[in-house]
Formats: structure tokens, C-alpha cells, sequence
């Protein structure tokens, strides 16, 4: 094994027929030099990496915080202009359409992980997943009237909003293979391009009052299709760089993004059903300004994510360093929600939400806690690790059964709070008891070496 100097470095062979030369005194003197040495050396490499990891936090975080604010707009234009009514329509609308493409983030993260598919193998995967899309709108197109009368929605409408589901899958590969080679000004672009069609279409809705849902729709459609079609041409171009795909590696990625969605989408899909039209739009505005709490730590746990993967030494620097700029965003987040509540209410949703305001703090509470589950998600991914999933499955699972049994606004933030909270501790002392578990075997390895 050769350090930065070009020396072969005895002391850290692994276990083969060469590791008896680490046995004379000369070469454990030398050993010893040589590692003060590199660590000299490599210092600059050090920095280099942390400099890196600072810098796609910040390019993905500033897209981040514009795609926020493009979505606040689009929220708080159709909240003020739609009414409670209508715009627990359009939160059900985007709630089923994100069910739908539920595997979309699950693509994402495994592209993540993969990167570019090299030659025929990318063509073929990429015509399945545009046939993918396809195919779940029909089916969609099939269930439309039954799922209409369950949420009370036009049939037609939700047809037109879930039309962005054809290129939603192709379109989340592409997402993945810039991740994976840490192109995130692309990844960062696409996401605020999408956004910014959203806030097109609400103008277009505040000013031509008719068939306001329905152009809504039409324009969410074409901001995918026209992301795809970019994102396409940037990810043409990047590297082949990933990693065989194992089945354990498959299977755990797919398990996490399937929960860190049903997560994100849970609430304000049974909010529809379970409480009242009028209860269920405010709800769901509730749910627009904290979920975006949540959000926050979307594009920090994805940089940490790719930087894990690049450099696995750091993994602990890393996701210490991504917890906690988490927590100072989403603290100052819940301060203004406790202290200015009723400001932040009646700027993004309207009058006609302010029964929601004292439930805000409480809320998001319960968002700081999902995004910190998101964090413990993704870094188990990166290490492939998968305890985490069985927390957080189960947790859901009592989250969801939690909600079914709530009929009010108040139920459903306590059950949302509280499940969110106890989920996070056991995350947590899972992912230490494991890592304990694992360490004692580690250190026995390393005696038993010859």
C-alpha cells in the first residue's frame, strides 16, 4: 500500500503473506516516522475535502433555500386565492401525485449510490423507468373515480395533476447520477427550475380565474417534463462513477426512500379522509409550513450522503457537522414559529387558517424530529447500515395507525409530535447499540491478526 510519497507503507498491509515484514523493530520505527509524516502531507487533502463538503452544502443549500421560497409563494398565493376548500384539493392533489412517485426518491437514492449506468445497460434503464411512469399513470387513470369519491376530489382534475408522473422516474435517475459525482449547481438548478414553474402557475391561477386548478395542474406536468429533458443532457455527460449493484444495497436503499416518503406524505393524505373538508385545509397549511422544516434537511443529508460515500474515514465529522446545522436552522425555524406564529399564518396561508396557529410550535417540533430521522436514514445508506429501518418502519406504522384513530386538528399535530419524538430516540439508540455491538468484534479481529 503507497502513501502520497510514493512509499509502500508497511503498517498498513492487510492481512496477507507480507504482513510478517511488520514484525522486525526497523520497520515499526520506520512505520512510525512515516505515519507523522503523512499526517503532515495529507493535512492539505484533509482541508481540501472539508472545503468541498462546505461548498456543496452551500450550493445545494442556497437552491434549496430558493426552491423553499419559490414553494412558500406558490403556497401562500393559491392558499389566499383557492380558500381552505379548494386548497385542501390542490394538497391532495400533490399528496397522491407524491405517493405516486414514491419510487422516485427511491431511485434516486440508489442512482446515488450506482451513479451512470455505462452504455446499452443506461438506455435500457432508462426507457424502463419513462415506461414505469407510464404505466402507474394509467393505473392511476383507472382507480381515478373510486379514489375521487374516497378524498372528495374532481377525477378529472387529479388526472391532469398526476400527468407529471410519466418523466417523474427518469427524471429522479438523472437527479441521482449528478448527486453521485457531486454535481449539485445541476442538482440545484433543476430543483429551483421546477419550483419556479410551480410559482409561474400560481400567477397564471391568481390572474385568470378560471379553471384555476386545472392550469395549476398543467403546468406541474410540464415542469417535469421540461426538467427531464435537462436534466438528460447534463447527466449524459458525467462520469461512470459508482459501484456494483449488490441486492443488499438495492433492498435497504429502496426500504429507506420508501419510508422517508411515506413520512413526508402521510398526514396530509389522512387528513383528508379522516377530518373534515374545512379541517383538512388547514391542516394541510399547517402541514406546507412545517413540513418545510423537514425539508431543511433533505439537501444537508444528501451532501452528507455523497461526501460519506467519497470519503467513509469522515463519516462521524461529517454527520455531526450535518446534525447540527440542521439543528441551528430548524431551532431558529421553531423560535419564529413560537414567538411570531400568528405572522407567519396569516403571511403564508391566510385569515382563514389562523385556527392553526396555536398548534405551529408544536408542529414543528414534531418536523425537527422527521428531518433528524432523515439524517439517521441517509447516513445508514451511506454506510449500508440498515438498523434504522426497523425503527422508523415500525414507527410509521404507529404513526399512521395513531392517525386513523384522531379526528381533529389537535389529535392529529399530538400524534404527528409525539410518534416523531419517540421514533427519533429509538433510532437512535439502535444505530449506538449496533455500532457498539459491532466494535468489540472489530477490536478481536484486529488481535487475532497474525
Amino acid at each position: 500500500m503507497s502513501n502520497n510519497t510514493g512509499v509502500t507503507n508497511w503498517c498498513e498491509l492487510p492481512n496477507h503473506d507480507d504482513v510478517q515484514r511488520r514484525d522486525s523493530l526497523g520497520v515499526v520505527m520506520f512505520c512510525a516516522i512515516l505515519d507523522h509524516t503523512n499526517g503532515i502531507v495529507d493535512r492539505g487533502g484533509v482541508f481540501a475535502k472539508s472545503r468541498e463538503f462546505w461548498t456543496d452544502n452551500a450550493i445545494f443549500g442556497i437552491a434549496s433555500l430558493i426552491a423553499g421560497l419559490f414553494n412558500y409563494l406558490y403556497h401562500v398565493v393559491l392558499a389566499h386565492v383557492l380558500g381552505p376548500g379548494d386548497y385542501g384539493d390542490l394538497t391532495t392533489f400533490l399528496n397522491v401525485t407524491a405517493f405516486l412517485v414514491l419510487p422516485g426518491p427511491v431511485i434516486t437514492l440508489l442512482y446515488t449510490r450506482l451513479g451512470r449506468r455505462p452504455g446499452p445497460a443506461g438506455t435500457r434503464e432508462s426507457w424502463g423507468l419513462w415506461l414505469g411512469g407510464f404505466a402507474i399513470w394509467l393505473l392511476l387513470i383507472a382507480a381515478a373515480w373510486p379514489l375521487a369519491r374516497v378524498f372528495d376530489v374532481s377525477a378529472w382534475l387529479l388526472i391532469v395533476f398526476t400527468m407529471e408522473v410519466v418523466p417523474s422516474l427518469a427524471l429522479a435517475a438523472n437527479m441521482g447520477i449528478l448527486q453521485r459525482v457531486r454535481w449539485y449547481f445541476w442538482v440545484g438548478f433543476l430543483t429551483v427550475l421546477i419550483t419556479a414553474f410551480r410559482v409561474l402557475a400560481a400567477a397564471i391561477a391568481t390572474f385568470f380565474p378560471v379553471y384555476r386548478l386545472f392550469t395549476v395542474g398543467v403546468l406541474e406536468g410540464l415542469a417535469a417534463f421540461v426538467a427531464f429533458f435537462v436534466s438528460r443532457r447534463f447527466a449524459a455527460r458525467a462520469p461512470w462513477v459508482g459501484e456494483p449493484s449488490h441486492v443488499d444495497v438495492i433492498t435497504g436503499t429502496a426500504i429507506v426512500g420508501v419510508i422517508n416518503v411515506l413520512l413526508a406524505i402521510s398526514d396530509g393524505l389522512l387528513a383528508k379522509h379522516f377530518l373534515t373538508p374545512l379541517a383538512a385545509g388547514q391542516f394541510n397549511g399547517l402541514a406546507t409550513i412545517g413540513h418545510t422544516v423537514q425539508f431543511i434537511s433533505g439537501s444537508f443529508g444528501t451532501v452528507m450522503l455523497t461526501s460519506i460515500i467519497a470519503d467513509p474515514a469522515r463519516r462521524h465529522r461529517f454527520l455531526a457537522t450535518t446534525s447540527a446545522t440542521y439543528m441551528a436552522i430548524a431551532g431558529s425555524a421553531e423560535l419564529i414559529f413560537t414567538l411570531w406564529g400568528r405572522g407567519v399564518v396569516m403571511t403564508v396561508l391566510g385569515r382563514h387558517f389562523l385556527s392553526v396557529v396555536a398548534w405551529l410550535p408544536y408542529y414543528g417540533w414534531g418536523m425537527i424530529a422527521l428531518g433528524l430521522i432523515n439524517i439517521a436514514m441517509l447516513y445508514s445508506v451511506a454506510l449500508k447500515r440498515w438498523a434504522a429501518i426497523a425503527t422508523t418502519g415500525a414507527g410509521w406504522a404507529i404513526w399512521v395507525w395513531r392517525l386513523t384513530k384522531s379526528h381533529s386538528i389537535a389529535g392529529f399535530v399530538m400524534a404527528t409530535t409525539v410518534t416523531m419524538t419517540l421514533v427519533l430516540a429509538a433510532t437512535g439508540v439502535t444505530m449506538v447499540a449496533t455500532r457498539a455491538w459491532q466494535m468489540p468484534n472489530g477490536l478481536v479481529r484486529r488481535r487475532v491478526r497474525p
